[in-house]
């Protein structure tokens, strides 16, 4: 495993704007490049939050039973759960909500700017969804489970032809997922 300590809340602020900066400055700099429009985000921002916000609870719903004991027997599983409840939870244990809405949102925008609308366009959700998958690669579960996140996200971009619904889909999640783990989620024996 990773053996992660908790990181003090402003080193976490710090290291998340940093490399979600570089993102979105790398997303931004190929957009341009290849003269990709990545604003307007939406033509509907109200029904696209809508449709982030109730996507999102699916997937929260399956974290959630990954972190459940039933998630222990099930190949490949029952490691990614270790790492999520040790290490990870380790990470965000100084953090509080703003942190974790900062890191979420940032997430969020930067991400899906990235993926959805420079990648997506330009490779097809399959590469897209992959390449997720491979910059999420924590374990061989967490790289599945990210490429199929990818998909859901790509399919919704490609279908509503909106990126809101993708960052607010995403943003949704990571600040459920992070709510839940810090706030929540306490290893039952």
């Amino acid at each position: 495993m990773f053996n992660f300590t908790s990181y003090p809340r402003y080193k976490l602020l710090i290291l998340t704007c940093l490399v979600e900066g570089i993102v979105l400055v790398v997303a931004l700099i190929i957009a341009r490049y290849y003269g990709l429009k990545l604003v307007p985000l939406t033509q509907s921002v109200f029904r696209d939050i809508v449709i982030g916000t109730l996507g999102a609870v699916v997937p929260l719903a399956l974290f959630m039973l990954l972190l459940s004991k039933k998630a222990d027997g099930i190949p490949l599983l029952g490691s990614l759960r270790s790492l999520i409840i040790i290490d990870i939870k380790a990470i965000f244990s100084e953090a509080k909500l703003p942190d974790l809405c900062i890191i979420s949102a940032f997430a969020g925008l930067a991400e899906e700017l990235l993926f959805r609308g420079v990648i997506q366009v330009k490779l097809g959700i399959v590469g897209a969804s992959i390449i997720f998958g491979l910059l999420h690669f924590l374990t061989p579960a967490y790289f599945i489970i990210a490429t199929l996140m990818g998909f859901y996200l790509g399919i919704l971009f490609r279908y509503y032809d909106s990126l809101l619904i993708p960052i607010q889909l995403h943003f949704i999640y990571d600040l459920g997922a992070l709510i839940y783990l810090r706030y929540f989620f306490s290893v039952r024996p």
